[in-house]
This record gives structure tokens, sequence and C-alpha cells, in this order.
């Protein structure tokens, strides 16, 4: 995948729309999650080259060329490395942009900006945006045509067996950054800092995950070539092609006939060898630096991306003290946080744009601060791109929001006089380097090539900027004069990436981020003399340097470094340093400028000129089989169950089918979907065939009762932003069940012990003392009518049905799930009576979740949940057992109307419990308190007893749970006790289940 942080997907996700599937009977679609929204609709066409079908739209034909150039390069040199060629032309499916990119339903998951990239086995498909520097774009395909390689040679073409083996993430990922050759200075920084604090985990661990897995896998794919050459790296993927069960330590043993614990030794020697003679040589970032924060608070969160204020008395940065990602002010002398700027922005943004953070590393920094010190300048996600933010300091809240009308605007840069903000942003197949006019929001293009160009930064005189253009596959830094933007001068060489300029403030001397010593590092160079000095030598990096004002006029820089696995703010006294800085050159500075069309560029090793009749129309309803699911387990209703799901997909997952059958305890069930994602407004047609159960009564007896619903539904979904969304539906369906009704029977009937269970209220008024005459004139006033007894009556129909529903979902999640935010939905349905007329049933439902984050790990969770009915046929309302209403048996709360409440405190006992043979992870504990009710409208309902002070016909209990992931999954461990609010039941009732908790 990309530089941004890689992610290839082994598995498409088809979880959205299973969801729907098990939802599908009207009376069940209840469900949320945030919206995956098409903004734009895209007219696909195929272009059809050697190895690649490359799918492309009008909007980005100019880039086609240049697209089919790279691929078929990347796959001449993939197959001469590998000596292997894939058998079938190569689906590769390419964006204009990140943020168009993201609207792929190719993965029906939500894909952050970190994510580059990705390629599925499924027809060997790879999707990636191009808005890229033509050398990243190289790399960046070839890490993901390496995956297609992968997929080829290790599973043989066959997407079953790729989803069902599981080689380790490092093995995957490493490779293909390995053959990619896309490791940067930021990459290895991760590297060497776990080296040089020993964090290496061995070569045969298969749990590396996230980004470490590209750094450590790649680290061993180099390793390999060193000691056993590039024969050697072909002979541990022939091993592994058998052995596909993540058994590492056999598949090296085998390739290279040396025990696991051996090589796992020589590794680790190995990387020492290369890494901390290095930290030798250079040190750790505290060697140039002293943290800016104090030192109780450092572990309270990451701080990055310093912006001193023009007076030096406030640094605003980023910051996860909170859990989330905001803006926060520090005092510059007592180092103490003031104010956090963007408290409650979940509910306005969808993330802000901060690198190393909410997105990998690029350009520049996140957070400008006004030449008058009043405002902060940053970009926050909103909708379909991000927005600049103007950030009031002085009232802490939002001044403005403007909207850009460009793709992937960042590093903001306030100009002198405060009028404009300069930043680098994509239009029209190139990144250029804009500015937006803050009191009228006019946008306007400062330089115009094919350049890509990025983290302007003005001169203090205003006539100039300085920026960062990728030139011949490196990042160097130009000055161009704002009265020619054409023509720019340059002022760093060399074989090196430098970016993240920043001026003095007499405009002297220029700051920047600089890898030439192979590692990233603070930099600073005299404009006048040309003198180069180094002032920071990590090991790790150190990045993003801002100019801190001085009360006494000195200068100082705080910037952003990384050390121990965490991100921090440094400030250099650059008068008074910790370790003196080196000075590397003396060379006058250049003062030509040339024109950027004469600047180099990347060229591929192939260039291929498009021939038109290669060119086909996408053909959008042609399906193949995508997954197919095989399991038994227990499902969310807590029976044991046997589920199939099968499903279909065309090209780009923008239709999909999707069927499930499922067998529960007797009961079977199968539903289908088809669903059409392919723009804003989406549809789908649900047929289902759902039986199921519920505790029902009849007379004195209970026990499980079928309820059987067949039908078809259609609807349409319209998001209106990714946190809310609108949905109408109207169908078909025909039931069959013993429908839970009421009779009035002569109370003289039953005895007196058959009266108090009927009818509770009867105990304790001393009937048993009464005379038999004297108890039948009591019930005869008592009960004029007869009294009510539960019956079930058989009854079998169908109706047309209409349903709405209105979800908003703004949940934050940890890996446990929902730490902060809420989840609701609004749903209303009405059926009408085709035999008697008027209303079958009208029913108004309501789901309200609420999540208050208390600490980092630990929260209050609510959730309010109803079902209310009107009409003389209402489907039966049931619930109890699971997280419903815990301590009572499993369905057998029911009725026509009915509600519930569940309070949880929820907190971490233990990160992992391990044994020899299992590991459990993430042991959580929660106390709880459950309360409700259902009933049916002829028996009535009593909420509370004044007289008794406790519960009439609510229930309600209380206790503790444990919860614990094994494998992946979620095992469940309740203990409840009964209780009125008055008594509780004697000892706790238990239960366990599989399956997230709400």
């Amino acid at each position: 995948m990309s530089p941004r942080t890689r992610f290839s997907a082994i598995r498409p996700a088809v979880a959205a729309v299973c969801l729907l599937i098990l939802a599908a009977p009207a009376a069940r679609a209840q469900y949320f999650g945030k919206n995956k929204i098409k903004y734009q609709d895209f007219d696909w066409r195929i272009y059809h080259s050697v190895h690649f079908d490359v799918h492309y739209y009008p909007e980005e034909e100019a880039l086609l060329e240049k697209v089919v150039s790279f691929a078929e390069s990347a796959y001449d040199e993939l197959s001469r490395e590998l000596d292997h060629q894939v058998k079938d032309p190569i689906p590769l499916i390419y964006y204009a942009t990140h943020d168009a990119f993201e609207q792929n339903n190719i993965i029906l998951n939500f894909i952050p900006e970190g994510v580059g990239a990705f390629a599925v086995p499924t027809r060997n498909r790879m999707v990636l945006p191009v808005d890229l520097p033509d050398q990243e774009l190289m790399q960046l395909i070839l890490h993901e045509l390496t995956h297609v390689f992968q997929f080829s040679m290790l599973f043989e073409g066959r997407a079953a067996k790729g989803l069902t083996a599981s080689p380790p993430t490092w093995f995957i990922e490493g490779m293909a950054s390995y053959f990619a050759k896309d490791e940067s200075a930021r990459d290895r920084a991760y590297l060497s800092d776990a080296v040089v604090n020993d964090r290496i985990p061995p070569v045969t661990a298969t749990n590396v995950t996230g980004f470490f897995a590209y750094r450590f896998g790649h680290a061993v794919f180099d390793y390999v070539e060193e000691r056993w050459g590039k024969d050697g790296v072909r002979d541990l993927l022939e091993e592994l092609r058998n052995n596909l069960a993540g058994q590492m330590g056999r598949v090296f043993e085998r390739t290279f006939q040396i025990r696991p614990e051996d090589m796992d030794a020589d590794f680790r020697r190995w990387l020492r060898g290369r890494y901390l003679p290095k930290l030798v040589e250079t040190g750790e970032p505290g060697d140039f630096g002293r943290v800016f924060r104090r030192e109780e608070t450092i572990f309270s969160g990451v701080m990055s991306s310093p912006a001193p204020s023009p007076s030096g008395d406030l640094v605003a940065a980023f910051s996860t003290f909170k859990g989330d990602v905001d803006v926060v002010l520090y005092d510059t002398k007592s180092r103490e946080l003031v104010r956090n700027l963007t408290s409650g922005f979940d509910d306005e943004f969808q993330y802000l744009v901060a690198q190393e953070l909410t997105l990998g590393r690029k350009m520049g920094r996140d957070i400008a601060f006004s030449p008058d010190g009043n405002t902060l300048a940053l970009f926050a996600r909103q909708g379909r791109d991000r927005k600049l933010v103007l950030l009031d300091v002085l009232r802490g809240r939002v001044r403005e929001v403007l909207e850009l009308g460009v793709s992937q605007p960042s590093a903001p840069a306030w100009s002198p006089d405060g009028e404009k903000v300069a930043f680098g942003a994509y239009r029209e197949g190139r990144f250029d380097i804009f500015a937006v006019d803050v009191a009228s929001g006019a946008v306007a293009r400062i330089t115009d090539d094919d350049i890509f160009d990025g983290a302007p930064v003005y001169d203090p005189d205003g006539k100039s900027i300085v920026l960062t253009s990728v030139v011949g596959g490196f990042g160097k830094l130009f000055r161009v004069d704002l009265d020619d933007p054409s023509r720019r001068v340059q002022l760093t060489f060399g074989e090196s990436h430098e970016t993240d300029a920043t001026f003095s403030p007499d405009g002297e001397r220029l700051y920047y981020t600089s890898d030439r010593s192979g590692a990233d590092n603070v930099y600073g160079l005299n404009l006048e003399t040309g003198e180069l000095i180094q002032h920071t030598n990590a090991v790790t990096m150190c990045f993003q340097p801002a100019v801190l004002a001085s009360p006494d006029g000195k200068e100082r820089l705080v910037y952003t470094a990384f050390w121990k696995g965490r991100l921090d703010v440094y400030v250099l006294d650059l008068g008074d340093p910790i370790t003196p800085p080196i000075v590397l050159a003396a060379a006058p500075p250049q003062d030509s400028a040339v024109a950027a069309t004469s600047l180099g560029r990347f060229e591929p090793s192939i260039e291929v000129v498009i021939d038109e009749d290669n060119v086909d129309e996408y053909r959008a309803h042609k399906f193949f089989l995508e997954d197919i699911d095989v399991y038994v387990g227990v499902s969310d209703d807590q029976t044991v169950i046997g589920q199939t799901i099968v499903s279909f997909t065309d090209n780009l997952g923008d239709r999909r089918i999707v069927a499930a059958f499922q067998g529960v305890e007797g009961f079977s069930q199968f539903q289908a979907i088809y669903a059409d994602l392919s723009g804003r407004l989406q549809w789908n047609a649900r047929l289902f065939d759902d039986e199921t159960f519920f505790i029902g009564r009849d007379g004195f007896s209970r026990g499980p009762t079928a309820f059987r619903q067949l039908g078809a539904v259609a609807s349409l979904v319209y998001p209106i932003n990714p946190a809310h969304r609108f949905e109408v539906g109207a169908g078909y369906v025909q039931r069959d069940l013993n429908f839970q009704s009421a009779a009035r029977v002569d109370p003289s009937l039953f005895s007196l012990e058959e009266l108090i269970i009927l009818q509770p209220a009867l105990a304790g008024l001393g009937l048993e003392d009464l005379t038999p005459e004297e108890l039948a004139l009591f019930l005869q006033q008592a009960f004029p009518d007869g009294i009510l007894i539960p019956v079930l009556e058989p009854r079998k129909d169908d109706y047309p049905i209409v349903e709405a529903a209105l979800v908003g979902d703004t949940a934050t999640y940890a890996p446990w799930g929902p730490i902060s935010g809420r989840r609701w939905r609004l749903s209303a349905s009405h059926a009408q009576d085709l035999n008697a007329g008027g209303t079958l049933f009208s029913n108004l439902g309501v789901d309200f979740r609420q999540y208050l984050k208390l600490t980092a790990r630990s929260n209050f969770a609510m959730r309010l949940w109803g079902s209310f009915n009107e009409g003389d046929g209402a489907n039966p309302v049931f619930f109890g057992g699971l997280d419903t209403l815990r301590g009572y048996d499993f369905r057998s709360i029911v009725g026509d109307q009915g509600f519930f409440g569940n309070f949880e405190l929820r907190f971490p006992l233990f990160d992992q419990l391990s044994s020899p043979i299992l590991r459990f992870g993430g042991v959580r504990a929660l106390f709880f308190v459950d309360v409700g009710g259902a009933w049916f409208d002829e028996f009535g309902f009593t909420f509370w007893d004044g007289d008794e002070n406790r519960l009439a016909d609510a229930v309600a209990s209380y206790g503790y749970g444990l919860s614990v992931n094994f494998l992946g999954i979620d095992l469940n461990f309740d203990f409840a006790k009964r209780w009125d609010f008055e008594t509780t039941s004697s000892g706790f009732l238990s239960s366990f289940w599989i399956g997230t908790r709400f």
C-alpha cells in the first residue's frame, strides 16, 4: 500500500450487507453504523493493457497513460525479480484523489486517510488513488502489485485459499514493502526506535500488527537477502507456499536449515549491528532538546505539530491527552495546558488533519498561528473533503469554516499581513500551491505546473514563498517569487528530502526537516551566506520545526520528535543547546531562477502510448462469486446456529447479491438481498423466510412459540451526512404464528391457587379465609366481565407494509467497542389489514445509546429501547437475556408494547491473560443495572407501586459481568440478581453468551 500507512485487505468486508440481511424482517431492522457516502458518480471505463484491465473515469483520463506506464513497468520488474507470471489480466482500479478512493465499495468498511491503497485476492484486484508524487506512486503500484503476485504464487490464484490461509501480516506487508523499495527515513525511524529500545519481536512471531508489521517485515526480508541473497528470498516464498498455516519457525528451518531460535538470535544481532552504532554516533531526541511539557504530564497522550504564537507566550499543538486528537494550547512559561480548543469537534467534523495521528507523514506543519496571534488555521475533514478551519484562540471556538473547492489541502501558512492562508492541494490532476483570502473566501492558484508542490511558508516580507517540490524523486526546497510563480530558485540539493520549512523572524534563516543524515532531523540554512547547520542528530526522527520567540530576543525551536514509541514536542534553545550543532557547509546560495518545466521528472522503465481501440465500457451487472462463509457458533440471540453466507459482487463492489442460510435449533431461515450502492441514494431489495420464536403463554402453560415471516421489502437509503441517514421502504409480508392474545373467562372455573397465578394482585388479600359463597360473590364483583387469561391463537395472514427510519451514529470506538458519542434509531412502520380493512398495526421503535468517556479505557454506557404498537394485529415484542434484561430467561418478556434500559460502568481488568497454550486478551469488567417491561394492552401495565415503593409490573436486575476476547471473539459472562427496588433475589443467576456488547 502507499507510504501513507499501508493496508491490504486479504478479505473484503461484507459485514455491512450481512447486517442488512440478518435484520431483514421489517420488525427487526435494528442496526446502526456510520454512512459511507458516494459523493460523486463515476462513469467507469476499462483500458486493456498487456497485463492489466485499468479501470478509470473521464475526469482522470489525462492520467491514464502515466498509470498504465507505471503499472507495466512495475509488472516487468516484479515478474523478473520473482520469475513468475500472473495468469489473467489484473484489474487495476484507480481514483484521482484519496477522497475519491475512500468512496469505493470493494471494501465496505470506512477507509481512513492513513490507508494508502489495498489489494484483494478475489479476482486479484488492486485499488489505489494517484494523487502522489510520481516516485511514490510507482512505489505504491509496486507494493500493491506485490500483493497480487503473492495471491498468485502463494494461493495459486484461488481466492478461497487466500481467505483460509494465514501468513503473518508482517510477512505479507514486509515482502510488499521490500519489493516496492518504499521505505522512507520516517519509516526507518519506527524500526530504529524499536531496536535501540529493545522492542523487537522474534522472527517466528505471528502477532506483529499495525504499521510496525510493515517495518519489521521489511527488515526481515533485508536480512534474508543479506544472509542468503535474492535466491534465499525466492526459496523462502516457495517454502511458505507449502506451509500457509503461519508456522514461520518451521518455514525458516526448512528453507535455511537453521533452528528458529538461532535465526532469531542472528536477526537480532544483525539489527543491533545496523542501528546501535548509529545511536552512539547520533543520539536520542533528548540529547538535543528538552521535552516541552512538564514531566508529570508526559504520559498523558502524545503531542505533535507545534505552532508557537507570534509573541511566544503560547504553543498550540495536536494532543491525544483525552484519547481523541485535539488542538490544545500550552503556556510557554509554565508549560501547562491552558485550553482544549477542539473539545466536541466530533459532532461537526470527522477528524482533524494531523500527520502521524490521523494520517501518515506528509509535508509541512498542520497548524498555523495568524500574525496577530488571535486565530489558528488547520484543516479538518467534514463530509466529502477537508475544510479550512479558523479557530478563535481567545474565545476557544470556531471562527469560520472555509470551503476551498480543492482536494487534499494541507500545511496551512498565514501571509504576513494576515489576509491569506497558503496551502498545498490537488486540482485537475496536479498538486500545487494555493492561497485563500480569509475575508472573501476566494481561492487563487499560485503555482500551476506538473511539479508536485506542497508545504508553503511566506517570507516575512510577503514577497515570496518557500515550498517543497518533488524533483527527481526527492523533495527539495525552492523559493518562488509571487510576482512570477512560474519560476523558482532551488535552495537545497542532493539525494535527500527536505520539507517543513519555516523562516526566522528576520527572514535571514530557514529551518526545515531533512533526511540527509539517514534520519529526519532539524537543519538551519543561512539564506545570505549559505551556511548549513544540523541542529538535531537523533537516530529516530525530529521534524516540523517552528521558531519560538523569547522575551530576550533569542531564538528557540520547538519540533516534533519520536522516541520509545511516542511522539512529543521538544524545545531547543539555539543560543544554549544541549549538544552543539554541526556546521555542515557554507556555500553561497543560488539566485538564478529556473522554470518549473525545466526541473527533472521521474521516468518509468516502460512508457505506454494509449490505444483508443483498447477502451471498453464497464459492464456493471456482471457478477462473480466473492465469498463463501460457513460456520457454526452462537448467534446474537443466544442460540446455537449453523450458517452459510454466499456473496456475489460486480468488479467495483457497487452492486451486491448476498444470501444467508441459517439453521437455528430446529428453526430454518433464508434471507437474501440485492444492494445497489453505486450512488449516494442507495437502494436494496430483500427477500426473507424467517422462522424464530418467543416464550408465549397459553393459560397456565408457558414455552417457545413459533413465529414465521415470509416476504419481500424494497428500501431506499439516503445518507444525510456520515453520521445520519434516512431510510424508507415498502413491501409485502406473510406471517404465521400463534398470536398472543387474551380471553375473558368466568373466574369460578378456576381454583384460588390458579386465580392467584393469573392475577398475582389477589395474593395477600386473605381470600383463603372466605367461604365458597363469599369468594364467589367477591369474584363476581371484582371481575364482572370475567377474568383475563393469556391465550395463543393460531393466526396466518399477509399484509403490505411501509417503514421509515432516521438513524444517527456519532460514536467513537476503542478496540473493545464504543467509548464515546451516541447512536440512535427512530423507526416507524405501518401495516394495512387487507381482510377487515383499516390498520393491522402501526409501530414506533426507538433505540438510543449514549457513551460517556470517563478515562482512556473506561466509560459509562446507557441504552434506552422501546417498541410500541397500535392495532389488533401487532407483532409480538420480546426480549430478555443477553444484555437486554439480564437475570431473566431468553425472550421471556413478551407483549405488544415493551421497553428496557441498560446502565453500565465499563472498565478494563487485564490487557492479556496467557498460558503456554492459550492467550486471552482484553479482559474487561462492568457493573450494570437493567430495568424494563412488556405488556399487552388488554392486561394494562403499572410501572411503580407507590404503596409498596417497589416496581409493580416492571422488572429489574443488577450485577456484574466480564468480557474476554479470544481469537477475535468476545466471550461474555454475566452474573445478575433480580431486583424490584425493594427486595433482591438470593444468589446470582449466571449466563454466558458470545457477541459484542451494545
